[in-house]
């Protein structure tokens, strides 16, 4: 249950990944982040707002859904 259950708004657990990411990667490093279709625009304020990340790339399915969430830290 744990892991399908992503908080009230579902983005529990990005929030904790967007965080803490920068703390494992080497400058200039990236991290890739599965998403619900109508994710995207939360992920990028989440990643925003932790001012480490210079950029984000959305990376679409076959279906043309958002599905990946990619994150550039400076």
């Amino acid at each position: 249950m744990l892991a399908l259950d992503g908080g009230e708004d579902g983005l529990d657990f990005y929030r904790k990944i967007i965080e803490q990411a920068p703390t494992y990667l080497k400058k200039k490093g990236i991290v890739a982040l599965e998403i619900g279709h109508d994710q995207a625009e939360a992920i990028g304020k989440l990643a925003e707002e932790n001012g480490i990340y210079e950029r984000m790339e959305i990376i679409r399915d076959l279906a043309g859904l958002d599905r990946i969430a990619v994150l550039y830290t400076e």
